[in-house]
């Protein structure tokens, strides 16, 4: 009984941690992929819905927000953003629960973009092309653990 309870009160608030910080910057989003790695984290990718619809339509997005949400154990760790306005990339985060607003951009995240060879620096560009053509959630494995970038092969290689 005692162990269905502290069950029972991990997931709730793991769930509340997750509402908390969904409610703050997951409006207006949808997801569109999950990358899970082999230490159990897993990461869910977000992509602002005016752009999506723009996609849908097959015309560029003029301006696009990508929210990069980690997860270890099951709570949200993180949350890393990616906007691109009048045609240039910025990259930074936001605690868990807190507005967008709150954005504060990180450097060293486009070096890595940029070095990755990703075209623009959109690892998940391949599952947001799958999302964008048939709506379902693209899923795939990275073999990295951490913050280490996943091979660009990883990306293409997605379930549904």
């Amino acid at each position: 009984m005692v162990a269905s309870l502290a069950i029972i009160a991990l997931i709730s608030g793991a769930m509340a941690a997750y509402a908390v910080a969904a409610d703050n910057h997951s409006g207006g989003f949808t997801r569109y992929a999950r990358v899970d790695r082999p230490d159990g984290t897993y990461r869910n990718m977000l992509v602002d819905d005016v752009s999506l619809a723009a996609l849908r339509q097959g015309k560029p997005a003029e301006t696009m927000t990508i929210l990069m949400e980690s997860f270890s154990g099951g709570s949200l760790t993180s949350v890393f953003v990616k906007r691109r306005e009048e045609g240039r990339w910025t990259y930074g985060s936001v605690r868990p629960g807190e507005d967008l607003k709150a954005f504060r951009p990180g450097p060293s995240c486009a070096t890595c973009h940029r070095a990755a060879g990703a075209g623009d620096g959109t690892f998940t560009r391949p599952m947001l092309e799958g999302f964008v053509k048939t709506g379902s959630v693209r899923q795939t494995f990275c073999d990295r653990s951490g913050r280490s970038p996943c091979s660009p092969d990883v990306y293409r290689q997605t379930s549904r």
